[in-house]
């Protein structure tokens, strides 16, 4: 009888002293593709790394094994055979900022290392090629990575991690980041490929499973509640609010008009002759494919990417020249690269806190004003119990969350987020809709680009589409 690709038996992890995985024992056998689930924080992440080897076990009689070959191997054996793909490691390549273009990122993925350390052999170099090609992927195998969106460098390194043809690829929240129609297609690929690869994947949204999926596992505070065949069953969110905030839009002076501003990041014209303006109360969602400009037209409006010169832009009735910190206190933006950026690692409240100043770590003393107004926000949004750890231990998703409580210390007059419910589970959506509700109602304006439908609250009217760098009025939400 062959033993099982991967055992865990008993399993336990401490992450920073923090026990993240209690008693773990899970089996990849012949044939299952398996799906975890769970709320943030739940410990996906961390079983997916103990999966793939790159994250150790306790020493305490728990065990971990792997026969990918049939035979039982180490660690170090069984890695070259395990794809993955991660939020993680994502926020590590755009943060390294390497001079790598696409197809060499995907090149990479014969020897798991940053850069090639030798050259491609002409079996290897058409391996790549049909990769990309798989994904279409040509036009963003060409460009820099570092010039990619977040959608497109997702893109690739999924197609890095099948380069080499895997026993098992794992996946934690793949499609995050990915437009309907990409998303569409990764996952019929996944399904196509079910035979020879094992998928092992979490995500918080059942629907973006690949259908190919057969086994599943429920995770909660660190341990396997609930296993099952099949797709796992999605939960049930709570019940939000779809009447309209009880202010209406104000007439007078926009809060934002651009008028004919071309936007280039780098020498790429990305945005063209953008003509848009938004008043108070009248909350706006922006839809298009990866690298249509989404998040560069988010910056534009935040005040964090300049238009071409002589660009007509005007924010709060001024054209000019503008005070990036009184900015940053009446105009939230929370984004990936918010989370990309925030690279250091003091506790949660201190994190929250630093929204104060808009600085990456904490620039200054809280008052007692603004300690108070820290923990009404960590209440509000159920963090309270992450007070005191530090922002780096936590999950992607509850990062995420605490990010999002950071840019709301101000109570700004424009909260733009910028596909942040990537990552976020199913109820701390829900109440993130409710959230934005009372945000609505108390004064604020929303900008949302999201490529869910479901994440558009109900009285978000306003939806508009950037397709190729040009802005134009959409009929429905993206």
């Amino acid at each position: 009888m062959r033993p099982p690709l991967i055992a865990l038996t008993h399993a336990n992890v401490h992450l920073d002293g923090v026990p993240v995985l209690h008693d773990i024992s899970w089996r990849l056998e012949a044939g299952r593709q398996w799906a975890f689930v769970g709320p943030n924080g739940s410990g996906k992440s961390s079983l997916l790394r103990v999966i793939r080897g790159d994250l150790w076990i306790d020493r305490d009689g728990g065990t971990r094994s792997y026969a990918l070959d049939g035979r039982p191997q180490s660690v170090a054996a069984a890695a070259p055979l395990i794809g993955y793909v991660s939020p993680e490691l994502q926020e590590r390549y755009a943060r390294l900022d390497l001079d790598l273009d696409g197809r060499m990122l995907v090149a990479t993925g014969f020897s798991d290392a940053l850069y090639l350390p030798r050259r491609l052999s002409e079996a290897q170099e058409a391996r790549v090629g049909a990769v990309i090609a798989q994904f279409e992927l040509e036009a963003a195998a060409a460009r820099a990575i570092n010039a990619l969106s977040f959608g497109e460098l997702r893109l690739l390194l999924i197609a890095r991690a099948l380069v080499r043809a895997p026993r098992v690829l794992v996946l934690d929240e793949c499609t995050n980041g990915l437009d309907r129609g990409v998303r569409t297609a990764l996952l019929h690929f996944l399904e196509a490929v079910a035979h020879e690869t094992h998928v092992v994947c979490a995500s918080h949204r059942a629907d973006e499973l690949p259908a190919s999926t057969n086994a599943f596992a429920r995770l909660a505070a660190g341990r396997i509640v609930e296993t099952g065949s099949g797709v796992p069953p999605a939960r049930r969110r709570s019940a939000v609010s779809a009447s309209p905030p009880r202010n209406a839009p104000a007439a007078g002076e926009p809060l934002i008009a651009i008028d004919g501003a071309d936007v280039y990041r780098g020498a790429s014209l990305v945005l063209r002759d953008v003509r848009w303006r938004i008043g108070r109360g009248e909350h706006s969602a922006i839809r298009g494919p990866n690298g249509a400009g989404k998040s560069t037209f988010a910056g534009l409006i935040a005040g964090t990417i300049p238009a071409v010169h002589g660009s007509g832009v005007r924010r709060f009735g001024s054209s000019g020249p503008f005070d990036l910190w009184e900015l940053k206190r009446r105009i939230a933006h929370v984004s990936d690269a918010l989370q990309t950026a925030y690279d250091v690692s003091p506790t949660v409240e201190r994190v929250v806190a630093s929204g104060f100043v808009s600085s990456i770590g904490i620039m200054h003393e809280p008052d007692q004003r603004e300690r108070r107004r820290v923990g009404e926000l960590l209440r509000r949004l159920g963090l309270t119990h992450l007070a005191r750890r530090r922002f780096r231990s936590l999950s992607f998703g509850e990062r995420r969350k605490v990010l999002i409580a950071r840019g709301l210390v101000h109570r700004p007059d424009l909260l733009i987020l910028d596909e942040v419910w990537g990552g976020l589970d199913a109820g701390f959506r829900a109440e993130l809709t409710e959230l934005l509700h009372e945000l609505a109602e108390g004064g604020t304006t929303l900008l949302l680009i999201t490529h869910h439908d479901e994440d558009v609250p109900p009285f978000v009217r306003r939806v508009y589409a950037i397709e190729r760098g040009r802005l134009t009025a959409s009929s429905s939400h993206a």
